[in-house]
């Protein structure tokens, strides 16, 4: 069993210590509030239709006992021992532990209320005050769940039982002790049920905890009821209660449902939202103003962000006041929703909002803005108030506060990604310059190295291991220009590309192969191309991708002459271009590294090239806004695949 809960409540139960319990079952709902005026005893009934719905409520309330330390009594009618067992196990209760403890017991109707073969009202209650005694003795408490179809069987009128039900009233006042009636809709006659429900102020039906407006006490009841003008009022009150409590939920849901058309209306710029908001808090609140301030606690200040209205005398943008010397603090001193209605009792007599700008009613939210300056959110009135904002009025302003919340720190999480990326702009423009400048500074002083070493190699009578390093130091020399040049156009491709245009991929394809036309007959290349779009880009850049990719296919072809497949295919607002080889091969450790500048996976000796043109195939399809990946098989095959836009038409 679990171990006692410890109770901040009074020694003594009272009705919201079970309803606690039946809240906790999934198919419990319903307020908890006590009749106006009316004795509220720790007894009520639960009124059900179903074993489901009798032990949806009967099983929390058995179940918060046990963890309060209190000793829970069943009393067995209609359902039998083992079906409630069952079903207190399937609670979570460990039924046998319990038993076992001495804090579960379970009780037939002949070992209570029938006990000596007929139902007398005042052995019952000996027999109660008798087990109240005992289980206060060890444990914190009684709690009873009574089936009550006994009533039937055993012929008791309406008014022996209604005198039993004060007299358990009576009993249980003031006593640790606690009981729920069970009674089957199905099995008992609606008239008796009507006066169970009279004599009970509280009652559990549908899965509903019900505040019984027509709760007539049983002493009342046994002597003859009520007036009719008594019963008279209390049923016209109930209706205007309920009417009251109708229209205030139906105006409630109007501001709630005006509120979030002010804020999804995407044609609305914040400030417009902004201004509905305050428009819409004046008239639910019955204010004047409305307004939303810069405030910082530490430094004690206040600057007016915005308001509502620029017909008040002081209350006007930028003004600013020392925090202190506004009703602001009502809010941000409890960092939630506050309020002023009567300055003198509130103690706001002597601030300057009060004394020379004539307000008398603040109703206010404090919004804390991560990574920006926290804000109050407020509506203001140059009259006091005579009653206390409510609870839904402090629901709604904070609702509005909590938007407004979201929109400046996604505002402030905006601006800081653009300043990040303007930073990161310069910085990449920075270094585009450097490498742009670094290359072609490098170009003179190395031609003139190849130049002199390439002269020194013409008029020299050089011996073989001289003219062999020598022509290492030339090959360098060429290799280095290579890379520079490379290095060139990888820092042009943001810098000199052309604006995007509607390109025919086959015509950029057709002037890739031109370029290559040498390098293709002369490997014998077998080059299979399909249908290829329209795209938006540079044509000349696209050109380039293409060269690089079928020259790469040239290259790693192996043994066999290169067989090359071209392909297209539309994906959503995207095409993805294929080249397809039959080469050597990547191995899958590689095929990242391949898209770095400089990275080669092979020596000098067994392929040539700078180790660039790959990484110009990235650079290029990403500012295009695509992607570039490969899937490979080594030995096999290589797909290199990028996507690139399509064009508006298609």
């Amino acid at each position: 069993m679990s171990q006692p809960l410890q109770s901040t409540q009074s020694d003594v139960l009272d009705l919201e210590s079970p309803l606690d319990a039946l809240q906790q079952s999934p198919q419990f709902n319903g307020p908890v509030e006590s009749p106006n005026g009316e004795f509220c005893n720790d007894h009520f009934a639960l009124i059900y239709e179903s074993r489901d719905e009798q032990f949806a409520a009967a099983v929390p309330f058995i179940q918060q006992g046990l963890e309060r330390g209190e000793h829970c009594l069943y009393v067995l009618d209609e359902a039998s021992e083992p079906a409630v067992r069952d079903a207190l196990q399937s609670g979570g209760i460990d039924v046998d532990d319990a038993v076992e403890s001495g804090a579960l017991a379970f009780a037939t109707i002949q070992e209570t209320y029938l006990e000596n073969g007929s139902f007398d009202a005042d052995e019952m209650m000996d027999h109660y005050a008798e087990r109240i005694e005992a289980a206060t003795a060890e444990f914190e408490a009684l709690r009873l769940a009574a089936e009550m179809d006994w009533i039937l069987e055993a012929d008791v009128s309406t008014t022996e039982c209604m005198a039993y039900e004060s007299k358990v009233n009576a009993l249980f006042d003031n006593r640790d002790a606690i009981a729920v009636c069970q009674y089957n809709r199905e099995a008992f006659p609606p008239g008796v049920l009507c006066d169970v429900i009279r004599v009970h102020p509280h009652l559990i039906y549908d899965s509903t905890v019900c505040h019984n407006f027509y709760y007539t006490p049983p002493e009342e009841f046994c002597e003859g009821g009520r007036s009719s003008k008594y019963e008279l009022e209390r049923m016209l009150g109930t209706l205007l209660d309920r009417s009251k409590a109708k229209s205030a939920l139906q105006e409630r849901e109007q501001y709630l449902q005006r509120q979030n058309q002010i804020t999804a209306d995407p044609d609305r710029a914040f400030e417009d939202k902004l201004q509905a908001l305050f428009d819409l808090g004046c008239e639910r609140f019955n204010l004047e103003i409305g307004g939303m301030a810069f405030v910082d606690v530490d430094s004690d200040w206040f600057k007016l962000e915005h308001v509502s209205t620029d017909e008040h005398e002081h209350f006007q943008t930028d003004i600013e006041l020392p925090l202190s010397e506004t009703y602001c603090t009502a809010a941000t001193d409890i960092q939630s929703v506050g309020s002023v209605t009567s300055p003198e009792s509130d103690g706001y007599d002597d601030i300057t909002v009060y004394q020379e700008f004539g307000i008398q009613t603040y109703f206010g939210a404090y919004i804390g803005v991560d990574g920006g300056t926290d804000r109050t959110f407020f509506f203001l009135d140059s009259d006091s108030r005579s009653e206390p904002f409510t609870a839904d009025e402090s629901a709604f302003l904070q609702s509005m506060s909590q938007w407004v919340k979201y929109e400046l720190e996604q505002h402030q999480r905006e601006r800081e990604l653009e300043r990040t990326v303007d930073r990161l702009e310069t910085s990449n423009e920075r270094l585009e310059q450097f490498a742009y400048a670094a290359s072609h500074d490098l170009q003179e002083p190395l031609r003139m190295v190849s130049s002199y070493l390439q002269l020194i190699d013409r008029r020299a009578d050089l011996d073989a291991d001289t003219e062999e390093f020598l022509e290492f130091a030339v090959d360098g020399a060429d290799r280095m220009r290579e890379m520079i040049d490379g290095l060139l156009t990888y820092s042009r491709i943001e810098t000199r590309g052309k604006p995007f245009e509607p390109v025919e991929l086959a015509d950029v394809f057709a002037d890739a192969c031109e370029n290559l036309q040498f390098k293709l007959e002369g490997s014998n290349a077998q080059l299979s191309v399909g249908s290829l779009p329209r795209v938006e880009g540079d044509p000349t850049q696209l050109r380039q991708v293409f060269q690089n990719l079928l020259s790469n296919a040239v290259k790693y072809a192996g043994q066999q002459p290169p067989r090359i497949e071209v392909t297209a295919r539309k994906d959503g607002t995207q095409w993805v271009i294929s080249v397809h080889d039959e080469g050597i091969g990547i191995h899958p450790d590689d095929q990242d590294q391949i898209f770095e500048i400089f990275d080669r996976l092979h020596s000098r000796s067994e392929y040539d090239g700078a180790g660039i043109g790959l990484a110009l195939c990235e650079r290029i399809v990403e500012r295009h806004g695509g992607q570039i990946w490969v899937d490979s098989d080594v030995g096999e095959d290589s797909t290199f695949s990028f996507t690139l836009p399509a064009t508006t038409d298609q």
